[in-house]
């Protein structure tokens, strides 16, 4: 609830954003938050953690209609995992910025926490990806190259231009439907 509710105001307001604030948000006292977490960097920590799961997008994913055409199954997929990309790259700046600097540990105990990170990553990843394959799948047949490098392609252009980047400088961010044409039109037979 805390955490739900701190999301929204850290992608809108960074780490400016106070406990109070989230406190207000979740419908609690102040107080009430510093009994679920033992500061704000804890709050903070729990928020990134909730974003760079992937479970909601796989569902999301999950729920895309299969007998949709393979452009409109690609723009889902497209809106999709670009909204989860805003919101976690939203969330990890204010985080960034609202933690102090930590030194790099070199001991086993931060090269275990390291190695973990990566594993839980890398985990997130494969399922997001495999989600992915399986909304796109059944067109196999259609593409010019592997349902999994499709996807691949897909992530890597969403995940980098679902952070807000506008490489041309201007407004115009490329949309779902003409990122899905541009990928459709590369792969497509």
């Amino acid at each position: 609830m805390v955490v739900a509710a701190a999301i929204p105001l850290l992608a809108e307001l960074g780490p400016s954003v106070t406990t109070l604030q989230i406190a207000r948000a979740a419908g609690i006292s102040e107080p009430t938050v510093f009994r679920a977490f033992t500061d704000k960097d804890e709050l903070l920590a729990a928020c990134l953690a909730h974003v760079s799961d992937p479970t909601r997008v796989i569902a999301e994913l999950a729920a895309v209609d299969p007998e949709l055409p393979l452009r409109e199954r690609l723009v889902a997929v497209i809106d999709a995992v670009s909204a989860q990309a805003a919101l976690t790259g939203a969330v990890v700046d204010a985080v960034r910025l609202a933690a102090p600097p930590r030194a790099r540990s070199t001991d086993a105990a931060g090269d275990g926490e390291r190695a973990r990170a990566t594993a839980g990553r890398d985990s997130a990843r494969a399922r997001l990806h495999a989600a992915v394959v399986a909304v796109l799948e059944s067109d196999a047949g259609a593409l010019r190259t592997s349902v999994g490098e499709v996807a691949t392609v897909v992530l890597t252009i969403v995940t980098a231009l679902g952070t807000g980047a506008r490489w041309s400088g201007d407004d115009d961010g490329l949309t779902a439907g003409a990122l899905a044409d541009l990928v459709l039109n590369g792969v497509a037979l």
